[in-house]
C-alpha cells in the first residue's frame, strides 16, 4: 500500500469514528435542534466518506452517488427546520 492509500485509509477511519459519535448525538439529542444538526452533520460525515471512498478506489462513477448523498443531506435538513418552524407557530 502506498503512502496516499495509507492516508485515505487513516483519513477514513477517523471520519467512521467521528460518523459513530455524531449518530449518538442524533439518537440521543436532548432538543429537535440538536437532532437536526447532528443529522446534517451525519450527512456530511457520509458525503466525506463516500469522497474518501471515490479516491481510494478510483472510480469516478461513483461521484454520481456523491451528489445524490449531499442533496438528499441537504433537503433533509431543510424538512426537519421547517418542521421546527412550523411547531413553533
Amino acid at each position: 500500500m502506498s503512502l496516499f492509500e495509507t492516508i485515505i485509509a487513516v483519513l477514513m477511519a477517523i471520519t467512521s469514528v467521528s460518523l459513530v459519535m455524531t449518530t449518538i448525538r442524533l439518537l440521543i439529542g436532548p432538543t429537535i435542534p440538536d437532532r437536526a444538526a447532528a443529522l446534517d452533520l451525519v450527512m456530511g460525515h457520509v458525503a466525506a466518506l463516500v469522497a474518501l471512498y471515490v479516491i481510494f478506489v478510483r472510480q469516478e462513477i461513483l461521484i454520481d452517488a456523491l451528489i445524490v448523498i449531499a442533496i438528499l443531506g441537504f433537503l433533509g435538513t431543510v424538512a426537519v427546520a421547517r418542521y421546527i418552524e412550523e411547531g413553533r407557530s
